[in-house]
């Protein structure tokens, strides 16, 4: 379309944000030379799934993408001050250092960090499992140990296999139980959810009951359903208080659960000591109102439990996931329309990392091939064999999103060498000895998320292609690409295979071809021989439904006896390693009780924010929202002497913070929060974020390999206990 000698074009796509992947429409044009440039960005009415949902984040992606600090060539570290220098230049420094580093140290010295946004698209975080393969690498860091590895955990114990994972059959369920989520502000997650609140209503409208669980009467709870405050980390006694109930009720199906499933006995009696008036006594749940969701739980027909990001940060996420689990099995709803399902994913992975991997600190395991990052930091700072001396960090800010970022910040400062790929210079980036420019999603061609197109995870099954939207800056390159550069540079072919080497080589040649480079792109072609594999026709076949297209649906009753990946064939309901902890929490109850009068520190989402990286848009931190807040009851607050609008002084593990207060009356009392990702008033590379105020609250934050939860390598996040008092104006 031609507008007074503009050309305009739209063009359907879908969001990367998060995990709802909104469908997107996208309106561009061109200007005379040709060069095109976004003018609107609105939510897809078409789309299969999200039928006209996308959030304020979605619909303000051009102001990432054209942010005054973009990077559009690659900058190196000289004296304390970066320069710019080529590409050509920057490829070739970084595979000298990398080859030479390997050279010294072999490959334990070699590490990467894969980040949030780019863990949304698909083909760069494989080419940078490519990069690794070429150094024989395995040391991988991921925002995973921060919020979900708990589950990969579970699901391999129970299981068989870390993929598979479970979620509520939210559009045909009667009673759901969401613990720890708040979907209003945050969708929700390990599950595709566009449009969460509407399909949450549908339940109560279609006469089913919605309950949540959660120690702040959330934005979601006060939308609908009923809300139920929990005593922060005391999910894991909660979910044996519901075990006890429901096995004292004669809740079990025992049918399914000896056909199915090994280990109830177990269960049952880890479960015996934990009853309602008992667990009372720390989750601050009446026995009779837990006595009575259990009830309606079980009169459900179709009920599931459900815990989110709020649970897996504790101490306790992996096992209160586990026993969230059980608790679906032994009812009878693990495999039931309306219950949990294991989707079928529309591409098949293996997600199986081979034989079991551990950190050489203190020997914590790897989860799902990545290590904790909890001891990222030992990782880096702790001499002797297999000291980590390089890191390639994509896409990520762990300097203010992993815990103790005041150590983390020596460790990267120890680092020989450093690299972060990015739109712009974040704070871990002002640490880096090379930066270099990465593309934005629009910019790249995708298929949805790993969790959905690899593991199955959607209620309504579909799967979609989008070509790149805009073009890329000059200056800027597919990260994937430049990966393969780098392995040429050090001599090293990526995934350690010459033929995939000289393969990736010829496409990126055939690339720069006119119209043919659009479908010789190695990602794209990656995207299309996958799509064929699996039957959906390759790309040729999904570009014709630029709107998603929708797949057969789920088939309850598809799993149990069949597609259980146990050596048994059968969910392994008491595995020992979680047995041997959750028959030895009488201590843990003991403190709790204790510290009953003790604050504790909740994570909280906001609509503004999404982890670090969204506060560099000045749409996003007007006004109140040039901060963070200390959230806290006014009873705290009175108590504590403590004024709205004033600073607070936030203290744990010998550090402390001090942001203003804010009273919100939805906190339960004895409960505050400070929501983290801020504190950027160092970060040169971003001009509008350095402008803010508030702190990083990850610095209060223990790290080590005491300080994450055993077998999961969760960080300790959520229910950490703090002191707050009045503080002082810097």
């Amino acid at each position: 379309m031609c507008q007074y000698g503009i050309m305009v074009r739209e063009q359907k796509t879908f969001c990367r944000i998060c995990e709802a992947q909104c469908g997107l429409v996208v309106k561009l044009e061109s200007d005379a030379a040709g060069k095109e440039r976004i003018v609107d960005i609105k939510p897809n009415k078409e789309h299969v799934v999200s039928e006209g949902y996308a959030c304020i984040k979605g619909l303000k992606m051009k102001e990432f993408i054209e942010t005054p600090d973009r990077l559009t060539q690659p900058l190196k570290r000289v004296n304390g001050e970066f320069v710019p220098i080529s590409w050509k230049q920057a490829v070739r420094e970084i595979g000298q250092k990398l080859k030479d580093i390997h050279a010294r140290h072999g490959s334990e010295a070699i590490s990467v960090h894969n980040g949030n946004p780019i863990a949304f698209s698909l083909f760069p975080p494989i080419m940078l499992d490519g990069l690794m393969a070429a150094f024989g690498a395995h040391k991988k860091f991921s925002p995973a140990s921060q919020d979900c590895a708990n589950k990969f955990a579970g699901a391999e114990r129970l299981y068989g296999r870390p993929d598979h994972q479970t979620f509520p059959d939210i559009d045909n369920s009667k009673f759901l139980i969401l613990v720890g989520s708040n979907p209003r502000i945050s969708k929700m997650s390990f599950v595709h959810m566009p449009r969460p609140m509407e399909r949450l209503e549908a339940v109560e409208k279609n006469g089913g009951k919605v309950i949540w669980i959660n120690p702040r009467h959330t934005e979601s709870a006060q939308s609908m359903g009923q809300h139920i405050a929990i005593r922060p980390e005391t999910d894991v006694f909660f979910m044996l208080g519901f075990i006890n109930e429901i096995i004292e009720r004669g809740g079990v199906d025992k049918e399914r659960v000896s056909a199915h499933m090994n280990g109830f006995e177990e269960i049952e009696k880890a479960a015996k000591p934990w009853t309602p008036e008992r667990v009372e006594a720390v989750t601050r749940i009446p026995a009779q109102t837990l006595r009575d969701l259990v009830a309606g739980y079980l009169a459900a027909d179709g009920a599931a439990m459900y815990c989110s990001t709020g649970v897996n940060q504790t101490r306790f996420g992996l096992l209160t996931f586990w026993l969230q689990e059980v608790i679906n099995a032994i009812s009878g709803n693990l495999d039931r329309k309306g219950g949990s399902l294991v989707g079928v994913a529309p591409f098949s992975f293996d997600m199986m990392n081979g034989e079991q991997k551990y950190s050489r600190i203190d020997n914590v395991p790897y989860v799902s091939g990545n290590i904790p990052g909890g001891i990222m930091a030992d990782e880096i700072l702790r001499p002797g064999a297999g000291k980590v001396r390089a890191m390639i960090n994509v896409a990520g800010n762990p300097l203010m999103t992993m815990p103790n970022s005041e150590r983390l910040a020596e460790a990267f400062a120890d680092l020989e060498l450093l690299v972060c790929f990015d739109l712009v210079r974040n704070e871990t980036a002002q640490y880096a000895h090379y930066v270099m420019p990465g593309m934005h999603a629009l910019e790249r061609a995708d298929i949805p998320f790993y969790f959905f197109s690899m593991m199955g995870l959607m209620p309504r099954r579909y799967t979609q292609f989008t070509d790149a939207v805009i073009e890329a800056p000059d200056g800027a390159r597919d990260e994937g690409l430049v990966f393969h550069e780098i392995c040429a540079a050090a001599g090293r072919p990526i995934f350690g295979s010459r033929l995939v080497h000289a393969a990736v080589g010829a496409m990126i040649a055939l690339k720069k071809l006119p119209l043919l480079g659009r479908f010789i792109a190695p990602d794209r072609l990656f995207y299309d021989l996958v799509s064929r594999r699996v039957g959906l026709g390759g790309l040729r076949k999904l570009r014709k439904h630029p709107d998603g297209m929708l797949l057969d649906a789920n088939n309850p009753g598809d799993y149990l006896g069949q597609r259980v990946a146990t050596q048994s064939g059968k969910v392994e309901l008491a595995p020992p390693d979680l047995m041997a902890r959750v028959t030895n929490l009488d201590e843990t109850f003991e403190e709790e009780l204790k510290n009953k009068s003790s604050l504790k520190l909740i994570q909280k989402r906001e609509r503004y924010s999404h982890n670090s990286w969204t506060h560099n848009v000045a749409a996003f931190v007007k006004g109140d929202r040039q901060t963070n807040y200390l959230y806290i009851h006014p009873e705290d607050a009175q108590i504590r002497q403590l004024r709205e609008g004033e600073m607070a002084k936030i203290s744990a593990n010998g550090r402390s913070i001090q942001v203003p207060v804010k009273f919100d009356e939805q906190m339960m009392v004895g409960t505050v929060s400070v929501p983290h990702g801020w504190g950027h008033q160092k970060a040169d590379g971003l001009s509008i974020a350095k402008e803010t105020r508030g702190a990083n609250v990850n610095i209060l934050l223990a790290d080590g390999s005491q300080s994450i939860e055993p077998v999961s390598g969760m960080a300790h996040m959520n229910g950490v206990i703090v002191e707050v008092s009045g503080g002082v104006e810097a």
